[in-house]
C-alpha cells in the first residue's frame, strides 16, 4: 500500500512538468513568430501587425503563419511545401489572377535551395483586396497544415 501515495505524487510531478514546459513551448512558438516576422521586415515599420494565425497539424506542430500588416501579408511554412501540391498550385493561380485584376498587387514566392516553397509574401494590398488575397492565402495553409506532406 506504501506504493499508491508515490505514484500519485510521481503522477502529480510529471503532470506539473508537462504544464510547464507546454507553456515554455508556448512562448518558444511565439517568440519564433516574432522572429520570422522581424526577418521578413513586418515589424520595422510603425503599423506593426495588424493580425496574425498560426496553422496546426494534426500532431499540433505549427504548419504554417500567416502575419498582416497594413499593406502586406505574409504566409511562412514551417516545413518547405513542394509547388506541386494541389493547394499550393491553387494559392498560385489564384494570386496570379488577384494580381492582374489588382493594380498595384505584386507576390513574391521564396524557395529553398531544392526548389520547396517556404513562404509567401503579398504586396500592395488595398482594402478592396485584402479580404480576397487573405482568404486565398488562409485557405492554403489550413489545407497544406491538414494534408501531410509527401
Amino acid at each position: 500500500m506504501a506504493e499508491k501515495p508515490r505514484i500519485e505524487e510521481l503522477r502529480d510531478l510529471l503532470e506539473r512538468e508537462i504544464a510547464e514546459l507546454e507553456a515554455r513551448l508556448q512562448l518558444y512558438q511565439q517568440l519564433l513568430a516574432l522572429l520570422d516576422e522581424c526577418s521578413a521586415g513586418a515589424l520595422s515599420s510603425t503599423r506593426g501587425i495588424r493580425r496574425g494565425k498560426e496553422f496546426r497539424s494534426r500532431d499540433g506542430r505549427v504548419a504554417a503563419r500567416l502575419a498582416t500588416t497594413r499593406d502586406t501579408i505574409r504566409l511562412s511554412f514551417t516545413r518547405p511545401v513542394p509547388e506541386q501540391h494541389p493547394y499550393v498550385r491553387y494559392m498560385l493561380t489564384a494570386l496570379e489572377r488577384l494580381a492582374s485584376e489588382y493594380e498595384g498587387l505584386e507576390y513574391t514566392v521564396e524557395r529553398d535551395d531544392e526548389g520547396r516553397i517556404t513562404s509567401v509574401i503579398v504586396t500592395g494590398i488595398s482594402r478592396d483586396s485584402e479580404d480576397e488575397v487573405y482568404a486565398v492565402l488562409e485557405f492554403a495553409a489550413k489545407k497544406v497544415s491538414e494534408l501531410p506532406l509527401r
